[in-house]
């Protein structure tokens, strides 16, 4: 998709932000999480998230920020980056490696390109910040593995979660951001 810019985003942006979040997330995980996972998660609290970590871009001492992909006014689709949270279970070695936090899409306009222009300028603010590489995390079985692996990351472990009762597995991706 031609003119589309990528930046970091403003807080009249998380209403937007937290639409794509939910929409995207009913699209991918009707019928994979349980329903009260969408209650207690709702659009409104994804708004409330969505702002606060929006105003904390204006922080250039931060090591996280949410960049929005843009066409004109029109909000397209967001990546959220940062240091990466180690897990428990984690190698200690993964402490040196950035997170792509999230990356979510307008659903009707994925497999247009602003996926990639997203990953690349997540990456980018991640190599920027020091770091060598990113993780992130996705529910197995998610149809955007295809794209991780398509973007150079690979399958480096595995955990489990109880979500109201139902187990879901997670996958941890790990990319080289030379």
């Amino acid at each position: 998709m031609d003119g589309v810019i990528v930046r970091p985003a403003t807080v009249d942006e998380a209403p937007a932000i937290a639409r794509i979040h939910w929409d995207s997330w009913v699209a991918t995980y009707t019928g994979v999480f349980p329903q009260q996972a969408f209650v207690e998660f709702s659009l409104d609290k994804r708004e409330r998230m969505w702002a606060r970590e929006a105003a904390l871009n204006a922080d250039a001492t931060r090591r996280s920020q949410v960049l929005v992909a843009l066409h004109g006014e029109r909000l397209l689709g967001f990546a959220s980056v940062g240091p990466y949270r180690v897990q428990s279970f984690d190698d200690p070695a993964s402490t040196a490696d950035g997170e792509l936090r999230a990356i979510y899409l307008d659903p009707a306009l994925q497999r247009r390109g602003i996926g990639r222009l997203l990953w690349a300028a997540a990456a980018e603010r991640l190599r920027a910040l020091g770091f060598a590489a990113l993780r992130l995390w996705v529910i197995a079985g998610n149809p955007a593995e295809s794209f991780y692996r398509a973007m150079g990351a690979q399958p480096v472990g595995s955990s489990t979660f109880d979500s109201h009762g139902v187990s879901l597995r997670e996958d941890c991706y790990r990319a080289a951001l030379n």
